[in-house]
């Protein structure tokens, strides 16, 4: 980049305004540098940002142990690109045009894919069955147990062509899609993919959680407190 500056500045000093330009740039070339540093770093931000990876924060319980409260996160948003969505992958998506969904207050959700597009799903003696068969990879979907929404809710359920279904891994405490149904599959932000904060905790965001944390989810029961009202899962940082 220096030669391409001083080709230039050769190519200005032609000119009386292209001299004083010049010589400006000259006296002030710290002030100059800092600059473009500055601006470099701010280019490359918002293209990780945009196209890379995002940091959210966790403010509810819908994901414990799994995710727990205050965990900060980042999400992978060129995953998918490489390949489709999968059963087990923890997704962070839009809110947006989903009925029964407040986006302007609670834009971004954030849980564990159950079912893809055309799926049948089935909510039966705490596990999910897809399409007939019992959803047992990853091994986690068997350990963790599942409930219906409200006693009289429906237990079955038919996953549109052009959505996926999502749980809450803290089934009884999750306001997911078993009470508003698919998340359109262009509101997906991306796969969560690792945790920076706690320290304590920082790591990689796998599909199984240790044992010691599915062990605390298998244990779980449905929370008498739970309300839509406190079920978001994800905030943008």
């Amino acid at each position: 980049m220096r030669k391409f500056y001083f080709h230039v500045a050769a190519k200005l000093r032609y000119f009386p305004w292209g001299r004083a330009l010049v010589d400006h740039i000259s006296y002030h070339y710290r002030f100059y540098e800092n600059f473009e540093a500055l601006y470099t770093a701010l280019i490359l931000a918002l293209i990780i940002k945009s196209f890379i990876i995002e940091a959210y924060k966790i403010p509810s319980e819908s994901m414990l142990d799994t995710l727990q409260i205050n965990d900060r996160i980042f999400v992978s948003k060129f995953t998918y690109q490489l390949h489709d969505v999968e059963v087990g992958d923890i997704i962070v998506f839009k809110t947006e045009n989903i009925e029964g969904l407040d986006y302007d207050s609670k834009p971004y959700y954030i849980k564990r894919v159950v079912g893809l597009p055309g799926d049948h799903l089935e909510v039966r003696n705490h596990n999910i069955f897809r399409n007939g068969e019992l959803v047992d990879d990853p091994p986690f979907f068997v350990e963790n147990e599942y409930y219906k929404l409200r006693r009289n809710s429906p237990n079955r359920f038919d996953v549109p062509n052009d959505k996926v279904f999502v749980f809450g891994d803290n089934s009884g405490n999750s306001w997911d899609s078993r009470a508003w149904g698919g998340v359109p599959v262009e509101n997906i932000m991306g796969k969560a993919v690792f945790r920076y904060w706690p320290i304590t905790r920082m790591g990689f965001i796998n599909d199984v959680p240790p044992p010691s944390v599915r062990r605390n989810i298998a244990n779980k029961k449905p929370s008498s407190s739970f309300s839509p009202s406190n079920a978001q899962a994800a905030e943008s940082r």
